[in-house]
């Protein structure tokens, strides 16, 4: 078994294989990457799971769900660009990762001097997975319209600046979000400000330059 400190199974459950690869990999990316040691430390693995789906083209998808405790969670949120980039170049496919969260039920029976956690509410965790699983982007806003026979269609909108690096992960968020709450949402991105449009035109600048260095 490699790697069993980095899984965190409840009651003594054995690790499966492929989490036992990922528990690997992190454990080397620890050891690796000095940058990112210091927060790697803390970040371990709950669960793995290979999922399938079906994508718009009628063609079959694939990704890795990996859940992590929550307790590693604000370690992992100061590495997630760096982490997500590592795995998906490991085992080349798209890595999600998601926070353990517990949903509270308003109706479960609480002392009369306690409260419900607000970040225990269903729509606390929702929103909670859904920003885990935009990463390495982030949230710019959401919509919600509803049509006559009452349907709910919400709509997400990423940072365009993170457009060519997220945009082959649409697909797999989608269907990742609907498997950990049963919703729907439509990925998108939001309109370019005129200040990452003028940020686009000196990268994109360059880019050019440095081709036109190679070449000479």
């Amino acid at each position: 078994m490699f790697n069993k400190s980095k899984i965190v199974k409840k009651n003594d459950e054995r690790p499966t294989e492929v989490e036992e690869l990922f528990a690997k990999a992190v454990s080397h990316f620890e050891v690796q990457q000095p940058d990112l040691q210091a927060h790697l430390r803390f970040v371990f693995i709950s669960e793995v799971k290979e999922m399938e789906f079906k994508q718009k083209d009628g063609s079959m998808g694939k990704y890795y769900l990996v859940r992590i405790p929550y307790r590693s969670l604000a370690a992992y949120k100061k590495v997630s660009t760096q982490v997500i980039g590592l795995l998906e170049d490991r085992f080349k496919c798209t890595v999600i990762i998601v926070a353990n969260r517990t949903i509270v039920s308003m109706r479960s029976i609480h002392h009369t001097s306690q409260m419900r956690p607000r970040s225990r509410t269903l729509k606390a965790v929702h929103a909670a997975t859904l920003e885990d699983i935009t990463a390495p982007s982030h949230l710019n806003g959401r919509q919600v319209r509803v049509s006559v026979d009452g349907a709910k269609h919400e709509s997400v909108f990423l940072d365009p600046m993170d457009k060519d690096i997220i945009s082959g992960r649409l697909e797999a968020m989608t269907n990742a979000y609907f498997v950990l709450t049963t919703h729907t949402v439509h990925f998108g991105f939001a309109k370019l400000t005129s200040f990452q449009k003028k940020k686009l035109e000196v990268a994109k600048a360059k880019k050019s330059d440095n081709r036109r260095g190679d070449d000479n």
